[in-house]
């Protein structure tokens, strides 16, 4: 069994690529490297590795405690404020860090390497994750499903991607004139991942989670794409980071994620 503190080196990347070089923490101007070889930051688990640690969740499992979604990057002394529980809930957690890292994404690091979405397409098409087959009817006005889904953090990351949409879909065009059907296993997959997150769910729970249930489709999406062993080697997380929002987004707009507004 994999120990909770055993983290692997695409995560301890993927966390410091998408840092900024910042400490997570609202305002904190902390660097986590100081330019000459010394590592200021800690890497704090949003529920702890162990029980009687901050925020045990003893129905999580070893993978997930070293997960990607279970860490944030702090300097040492906003990692010690983080320890009061009742303050930095892990709701409260995992949106400061989502918070953090989209300061410093950018689309253009995507638009310097045009064949990283090609890649990550095929790496996402590959097979069809399964999940009932419940298809949306149409695909409304952008800023009508935001506004009707309720989404906040995600709204300027949805309105500043899906100006890349058009490059997405001239790649799907060619990759369905070349006869594959990648463009409908993305689609499914990622309908399917979003039928799952939303099992049991009444739509106010929907719209009060939405930006949850973004965020946690695209890290299923991040763990197909790890799981490829040359895609991290070949992609910095940045680049793969980029590709699967323009992916996401593209899903959004196709309202196979988040619920349809209501005429």
């Amino acid at each position: 069994m994999a120990d909770s503190r055993d983290i692997k080196t695409t995560t301890k990347q993927r966390l410091y690529s998408l840092s900024g070089n910042q400490c997570a923490f609202p305002d904190c101007n902390e660097k986590l490297y100081d330019g000459k070889g010394t590592n200021f930051s800690e890497i704090c688990h949003i529920e702890a590795a162990r029980p009687g640690g901050e925020r045990y969740n003893a129905n999580s499992t070893p993978d997930y405690r070293r997960s990607y979604e279970n860490l944030i990057l702090l300097c040492p002394k906003h990692h010690i404020e983080t320890n009061d529980v009742h303050k930095y809930t892990v709701d409260i957690l995992k949106e400061m860090k989502r918070k953090h890292e989209a300061k410093f994404l950018k689309l253009e690091t995507l638009s310097k390497h045009p064949s990283a979405l090609n890649i990550v397409i095929g790496y996402i098409g590959d097979k069809i994750i399964e999940g009932s087959e419940n298809e949306p009817a149409n695909a409304p006005k952008i800023q009508d499903k935001i506004f009707y889904n309720d989404i906040k953090e995600y709204k300027s990351i949805i309105e500043e991607y899906s100006l890349y949409n058009h490059h997405l879909n001239k790649l799907y065009n060619e990759i369905e004139k070349q006869g594959s059907t990648k463009k409908e296993v993305i689609l499914r997959n990622i309908r399917n991942l979003y039928l799952k997150e939303k099992a049991n769910k009444s739509i106010e729970e929907i719209k009060s989670n939405a930006d949850a249930i973004m965020e946690n489709i695209k890290n299923k999406l991040w763990q197909i794409v790890d799981g490829r062993d040359n895609s991290t080697a070949k992609l910095s997380a940045e680049i793969i980071e980029s590709s699967l929002l323009v992916i996401l987004v593209d899903a959004f707009i196709r309202c196979k994620i988040l619920e349809e507004p209501k005429i």
